[in-house]
């Protein structure tokens, strides 16, 4: 296993609860029910912060179970006509070389040379296929890989939604990330057509501090997350032994970005966005409680005998169901594009979730908060896609989907 592997993360991971925006996506934006924390997964001090690099190679890719850098792009593109599992093999081994080079500083592979004299800063690169990929080189789906459903509310734009082959490039470094998209870009570019690309960053605070940042609706972001690293197994997020076999060891990541009506939630009442969430925006309690961790009673009433959270909360309908297979990682990235011709901003929550099964977790908890989420009349889910995240190569020698096109 890797040497980075038993790294905790600066951020505990979300336990299915604390899901996405609006209608949004199965543990996204917001904060869930208390689940235990193990020490090792708090965020460390400055004191204790992780290191520069990220390891490689391992049994599981980087980028999932790591600490989570500032910057962070997402980029999916489509097989080019034509193009074959030789031609993807290659690109897959163009990637490996690329991700282990920039994850140690070795700008050598970046044919751009905007990194050169960056520092990678937690770089990491993540590689996975889409069903449609799959379909399109002959190769039978795993099971879990299904198309994911149009949710009620969603308004979504094809352009920046699906895709058959999907990479996710992190660092601190905003620099060192634009040239190692440039040169992600140019190892594919006789086999692949860039589909869409999402940018998001997080808060210097999410990075540097022990507490969890914001994101743009002023919302502490990463409350309730389970406790994962590269050296785990199995559920709830690395896909165990079975079929396919060239899945073992890998997870499932379903990607969707959410625009923020932020001049309604501006607009809205404290009380009504509590209320919404199910959480005090200020300190990130839940309702009923005083701080960030306090547990979350969902069976709490008040004097009028109503729930003290409400049945249409965000963290209400968010909460995974016991033993029903709902937890996911989480790690997600605000955005903003501007303004719209209208004055309201383009702005927003890329959402990114890992789990073993997106049937069992994601797709429920996602369907659930669809159908009542207070949170809904303050989000737009715009893209939506899920890829399979292949095993990590194993050590130097090998590369990402070896055991798939190899």
């Amino acid at each position: 296993m890797t040497n980075n592997s038993s790294r905790p993360s600066r951020r505990a991971f979300l336990l299915g609860g604390a899901a996405g925006v609006g209608a949004a996506a199965a543990a996204g934006l917001f904060a869930g029910t208390q689940v235990p924390r193990h020490a090792a997964d708090s965020k460390p001090s400055s004191e204790t912060e992780a290191p520069a690099t990220v390891e490689f190679y391992g049994t599981h890719q980087p980028g999932i179970a790591d600490a989570t850098p500032t910057h962070a792009a997402f980029l999916a593109f489509d097989l080019g006509e034509g193009r074959d599992r030789k031609s993807l093999a290659e690109v897959f081994r163009k990637w490996t070389t690329l991700g282990a080079a920039l994850a140690t500083g070795d700008t050598s592979e970046d044919p751009s040379m905007i990194s050169i004299g960056s520092e990678p800063e937690m770089f990491t690169l993540t590689v996975g296929i889409g069903g449609t990929g799959l379909d399109r080189l002959g190769i039978s789906r795993p099971a879990a890989l299904v198309d994911l459903p149009t949710f009620p509310g969603d308004q979504l734009d094809d352009a920046i939604s699906h895709g058959d082959v999907f990479v996710q490039l992190c660092s601190n470094d905003a620099v060192y990330l634009s040239g190692a998209v440039r040169a992600v870009r140019s190892a594919a570019a006789e086999t692949l057509i860039p589909r869409w690309q999402l940018n998001g960053f997080r808060g210097v605070q999410a990075s540097t501090a022990s507490t969890n940042g914001r994101n743009l609706m002023g919302q502490i972001d990463g409350t309730n997350n389970i406790a994962v690293s590269r050296v785990s197994d199995g559920a709830p997020l690395w896909v165990g032994s079975g079929e396919p076999s060239w899945m073992t060891g890998g997870s499932y990541i379903a990607i969707r970005r959410f625009r923020m009506l932020l001049s309604q939630w501006e607009g809205a009442t404290a009380e009504a966005r509590d209320r919404a969430v199910g959480r005090h925006i200020d300190t990130g309690a839940p309702l009923g409680g005083a701080a960030e961790f306090d547990p979350v009673d969902l069976e709490a009433m008040d004097g009028n005998g109503n729930f003290v959270i409400p049945e249409a909360s965000h963290i209400r309908l968010a909460a995974a169901r016991h033993g029903a297979g709902e937890e996911m990682l989480r790690r997600s990235y605000s955005y903003t594009n501007g303004q719209f011709a209208s004055g309201e901003e383009d702005a927003g929550l890329i959402f990114v979730s890992y789990q073993h099964d997106p049937r069992t977790s994601f797709i429920p908890v996602q369907q659930r908060l669809a159908e009542s989420d207070a949170m809904a009349r303050f989000t737009i889910a715009t893209s939506s896609a899920l890829f399979a995240i292949l095993p990590g190569a194993a050590a130097h020698g090998d590369w990402v989907g070896r055991a798939l096109l190899g």
